[in-house]
C-alpha cells in the first residue's frame, strides 16, 4: 500500500552503490527516514528528491527495511539557498534545528513545518542580510512552543517599566532585574531592540530591515543558548558565526 506525502528534505546519506537515505519532514507524519532506490544512476529521475531544502509531494511504499520513495513531484527545489554560502549555512542552521524538535501534537507539527517553508522562501528568494531569517525563525519557534519572547513586559511581574532586561535560561522567558534569577543574562539594548525589530516584522517585510551592527549575531547567540537550554539540544551550527 503506497501513501503521498508532503515533505522537505532535511539530509541525505549514501546507501550502497547507487541508493540513497534520505530524512524528510513531512506535513503528514513528522520526520521519517525514505529510501531512494537507484537515485546514484547517470539517468536516476528523482535525484532531485535527495537535494537538502527540496520540498515535494513523495510517494512511499513499504520495504523489507522501510519506506522506499516510489514517486517524486518537486513543488520548490529552493535552489537558490545551495547555491549561495551564506544562504546555505543559514538554511542548514534551520534544518538542524527541526531535525533536534520533538513534537507533542499534529498541530505542533504543522505549525513548525509551515514555519520553515516560510523561513526558507524568505531566504531563498528575499535579499535579506545575513542570520536575519533565521533570528526570525527561532522568535516565531519560541511562540510557537509557547515561549514567546516578550520585550514589552517583565513575564513574571509584568512591569513594563524597566531600564535593564534580562533573559532567564531557567524559563526562558524575558525578566526585569529584580525579578531575574540566577541563570540569567542581561540584553543589551541593542539587542532588545533587533529582537523587538524582528518579532513585530514579518518574513516578507525582513529585506527592508537594517538592524544595529553586530546586533544580529548578538541576540542569535543568545537564542542558540536559549534553544538549547529549553530542549536539551546541542547546536552546532557550521559556518553560521564565520
Amino acid at each position: 500500500m503506497s501513501e503521498k506525502v508532503e515533505a522537505i528534505v532535511i539530509k541525505s546519506n549514501d546507501r550502497k552503490e547507487k541508493d540513497a537515505n534520505v530524512l524528510l519532514f513531512s506535513l503528514e507524519k513528522g520526520k521519517i527516514w525514505v529510501t531512494l532506490k537507484g537515485i546514484k544512476g547517470q539517468n536516476a529521475k528523482m535525484k532531485l528528491a535527495q537535494r537538502m531544502f527540496c520540498f515535494g509531494e513523495f510517494v512511499l511504499q513499504d520495504g523489507k527495511s522501510g519506506q522506499i520513495v516510489t514517486s517524486f513531484e518537486c513543488l520548490e527545489s529552493f535552489f537558490e539557498i545551495a547555491e549561495d554560502v551564506e544562504k546555505y549555512f543559514e538554511g542548514a542552521a534551520i534544518l538542524e534545528i527541526v531535525e533536534k524538535l520533538r513534537f507533542s501534537s499534529d498541530y505542533e507539527r504543522a505549525q513548525v513545518f509551515m514555519l520553515v517553508l516560510k523561513a526558507l522562501k524568505s531566504l531563498c528568494f528575499g535579499e535579506i542580510r545575513k542570520n536575519y531569517t533565521l533570528n526570525k525563525f527561532f522568535i516565531e519557534l519560541f511562540s510557537l512552543f509557547g515561549m514567546k519572547l516578550n520585550t514589552q513586559k517583565c513575564s513574571v511581574c509584568g512591569t513594563r517599566a524597566f531600564d535593564r532586561l534580562f533573559i532567564d535560561y531557567a524559563t526562558g522567558e524575558l525578566a526585569c532585574v529584580a525579578c531575574k534569577s540566577f541563570r540569567s543574562e542581561e540584553l543589551p539594548k541593542t539587542t532588545v531592540s533587533a529582537l523587538k525589530i524582528l518579532t513585530n516584522t514579518e518574513f516578507e517585510k525582513l529585506s527592508t530591515l537594517k538592524l544595529s551592527a553586530g546586533s544580529e549575531n548578538a541576540l542569535l547567540k543568545i537564542l542558540v543558548k536559549n534553544f538549547e537550554t529549553r530542549f536539551d539540544e546541542k547546536l552546532k551550527f557550521i559556518g553560521v558565526f564565520d
